[in-house]
């Protein structure tokens, strides 16, 4: 039995290069996820900086590039469970935590022109590599990566970050 994971499809009026520049640009990164997520030189083997607060700084949490192919993919390796995630996810035990916070998983998207080209590009995400269907991080980036696509898909189709209205 393969482990557990979280596989999300969507459609965004845009090119793959374009949703590749969406992933991987600083200034979209920051509109789409509230000035937080990942930072990295997105050379195989690199690191993936992440901030978690939108004041705070970008810290190495592990993570690495693991394939670069611009327009076609892009995964790394993720973070386990940080202690800022504790009361996010729900975890009181210190035992229960330290099992959690071995847990490593990987994440993937795949862009590529939409079957039908009126619907412009396919992004198809699939974070994998998870303990068990009752993991933490799966649940936790189960509702974060669904969010986070669909903020990517309104600051894509609006034409990028300088054009993403203010709240």
């Amino acid at each position: 039995m393969s482990k557990p994971a979280y596989e999300y499809v969507i459609y965004v009026h845009g090119t793959p290069h374009e949703l590749y520049r969406a992933l991987t640009d600083p200034e979209y990164v920051a509109a789409y996820m509230g000035g937080t997520g990942p930072r990295s030189d997105w050379q195989v083997g690199s690191p993936v900086d992440w901030k978690m607060d939108p004041n705070g700084d970008f810290h190495d949490y592990g993570q690495r590039v693991l394939v670069a192919e611009p327009g076609k993919r892009l995964a790394y390796t993720w973070h386990p469970l940080q202690p800022e995630h504790r009361t996010i996810v729900g975890i009181e035990s210190d035992e229960e935590f330290a099992a959690a916070a071995t847990e490593r998983s990987q994440v993937t998207f795949t862009l590529e022109e939409a079957e039908e080209p009126s619907a412009g590009s396919k992004l198809t995400i699939v974070h994998d590599g998870f303990d068990s269907p009752q993991s933490k991080m799966l649940r936790a980036v189960s509702l974060g990566w669904t969010m986070i696509l669909c903020e990517l898909k309104t600051v894509v189709e609006r034409g990028g970050p300088q054009a993403v209205r203010p709240s």
